[in-house]
């Protein structure tokens, strides 16, 4: 009896002999194709095979998310602990990481989760890590671990905790810091924070909260760039806080800020672009901020490109109309 083939099972065949043609490719080439992918799809590529189980642990970059919040979904939590026991596996498995980036959005996580995956992390050459989790009812604080990350050039410090930072932290090698939602214990944690960073060149501080905040410095004499972004809720409107500004060869200044908070510019000879938005949200304040705003302006001496938002011409023109201010080096 002489059988036939249909349609089917020749695309069937044709399908299966693609999957081995692919499979018997070097690893080298596989790797390659699975640095292409999403995180999530090449982990998802460990089912196709045995040959392919573990093969995505040898990456080198990984961009771990759990999905955008859903007031529906209620195992939104559970979803961020499978999501950091994946990445403690693939920390156990591997030691070639060297980007790893773990969002959670607004999952809880709890402290004792995120120090157990610092902790890991620091055990291999990552050199840029980006962080955004944690619970904003929690404190923490971050691990004596870190002194020993001499790999790490850039971090990404996303940590919804009041955060406490150990006077012996060392970033020997970051040359950019982020650091965004975090709310500081107190003055001293920031200013170890900085005082930690000894050859850091760019410095975002991004929503952060200063509640427990009335005086910081940024005094890094290697900055060349300085973003600073504070939103209505950083702090508040009747909160005295005074941010100075000690960095002898910044280049780039870029200063956002809803509230009003008074910046003093020390060291900034070295300024050539400078992007300033600040502005107030209560009558009461709108002598203040235009104090801080000339106050700002003034330390620019050396600025070739200066941008000044709405917000801030706003705050600024009724002294401008009734007084003698001038601008130099236009």
């Amino acid at each position: 009896m002489v059988g036939t083939i249909s349609t089917t099972d020749v695309h069937n065949i044709q399908r299966h002999n693609a999957g081995d043609m692919i499979s018997d490719l070097p690893e080298g080439i596989l790797l390659h194709i699975l640095s292409l992918l999403p995180t999530k799809d090449a982990v998802r590529t460990s089912a196709l095979a045995k040959k392919w189980r573990h093969l995505w642990t040898y990456l080198s970059a990984f961009d771990f998310q759990t999905g955008r919040y859903d007031s529906e979904n209620q195992n939104q939590n559970n979803t961020a602990n499978c999501l950091l026991d994946l990445v403690a596996r693939l920390l156990h498995k591997s030691n070639r990481v060297e980007r790893l980036c773990v969002q959670t959005f607004e999952s809880v996580v709890g402290a004792d989760k995120v120090t157990s995956l610092i902790t890991s992390v620091v055990k291999h050459k990552v050199q840029d890590l980006e962080l955004s989790l944690g619970d904003q009812n929690d404190k923490f604080v971050l691990p004596h671990s870190f002194s020993s990350f001499e790999s790490l050039t850039k971090l990404c410090l996303g940590l919804k905790f009041t955060l406490h930072i150990p006077n012996d932290i060392r970033f020997p090698s970051l040359k950019k810091l982020v650091v965004s939602e975090v709310t500081f214990a107190d003055e001293m944690s920031v200013q170890q924070l900085f005082s930690g960073c000894s050859v850091l060149q760019e410095l975002t501080l991004y929503n952060c909260y200063w509640e427990n905040i009335e005086q910081i410095t940024v005094a890094i004499s290697t900055l060349t760039k300085l973003t600073i972004n504070f939103d209505l809720f950083s702090v508040a409107y009747d909160h005295d806080m005074t941010l100075m500004i000690d960095a002898v060869n910044l280049l780039s200044l870029c200063c956002t800020c809803i509230q009003t908070i008074e910046i003093i510019p020390v060291n900034l000879t070295s300024v050539v672009d400078a992007s300033i938005d600040l502005e107030y949200d209560h009558p009461s304040s709108e002598s203040y901020a235009a104090h801080c705003v000339f106050q700002l302006l003034s330390g620019l001496s050396s600025v070739q490109s200066l941008t000044l938002y709405n917000n801030t011409l706003e705050v600024c023109l009724p002294i401008c109309l009734s007084s003698s201010c001038f601008f130099y080096n236009t």
